[in-house]
């Protein structure tokens, strides 16, 4: 795979698949020993997040045609995953509370009734004005359907495909979308995907001030280290070291 230039993270899955096959093999007495053992994987470079500023998110709500701005709208404020948020169920919205609720996922083989992990059973806060426009979307559905479905003429109401949507919906938004840079000329918009939206919930509280650990509990994170990415967006990251260097009795100068 390494020669056929696959990325590490894939590598990585394919090399997690066979190492539990190879388990169960040990553990059927198929084979004695696995050898699947103190075998070196390609480093998977760790990317800081893809997040868009509040200006480049409203221009992509705005190329949206509706009911896709209710559900970006909900994707930039919940951070939910891409099954997650296509997997939602109207009865999951708790409209007297401001909350959700992540139960179901929507995936490749259908609606499985458990979550990504332990950590990704949550409930968290819905913004007023966010519950405002859900609930005009989900008035008129049943209390078991599904909150977002395919609204294509002869295949409305189905379930929604990642890749359909992203190449009939998503990259059109973001190819017509712009937004004015800090001299007033229009930029295009960065071709993030739209897991970019999750990134970009993170990235948004973690710079109005909230913990990282609460960060983790609204993304349904297993682990903290995966949260820590968005530690450098913090209002006082690196306070400490510049009030050490603030300290310094006499600080390195050069002459011009």
């Amino acid at each position: 795979m390494v020669e056929k230039g696959v990325g590490a993270s894939a590598i990585k899955r394919a090399y997690n698949l066979l190492s539990s096959i190879m388990r169960a093999a040990v553990d059927d007495d198929v084979i004695a020993v696995s050898p699947c053992r103190n075998i070196d994987l390609p480093q998977i470079a760790i990317r800081p997040p893809q997040w868009f500023t509040l200006d480049q998110a409203q221009s992509i709500v705005d190329e949206l045609p509706a009911p896709w701005r209710t559900m970006c709208l909900l994707g930039f404020y919940t951070g939910l995953r891409w099954g997650e948020l296509t997997g939602l169920h109207r009865h999951r919205i708790d409209q007297r509370r401001c909350r959700w609720f992540v139960v179901e996922v929507n995936t490749k083989s259908g609606i499985k009734e458990y979550p990504k992990s332990s950590r990704s059973r949550r409930e968290a806060p819905l913004p007023p004005h966010v519950l405002d426009v859900l609930e005009r979307h989900i008035h008129p559905l049943d209390r078991d359907a599904l909150v977002f479905n395919t609204v294509t003429k002869g295949r409305a109401g189905r379930r929604l495909d990642d890749g359909n949507w992203r190449r009939q919906t998503w990259w059109p938004a973001i190819e017509n979308a712009h937004y004015f840079g800090t001299g007033g000329e229009q930029l295009p918009l960065p071709h993030y995907p739209p897991h970019s939206m999750r990134h970009t919930c993170a990235s948004w509280l973690v710079q109005k001030g909230v913990s990282l650990h609460e960060v983790q509990h609204l993304l349904g994170h297993e682990s903290f280290q995966t949260t820590q990415r968005y530690a450098h967006l913090q209002p006082d990251a690196h306070k400490a070291v510049l009030a050490a260097w603030e300290r310094l009795e006499v600080p390195l100068t050069f002459a011009a």
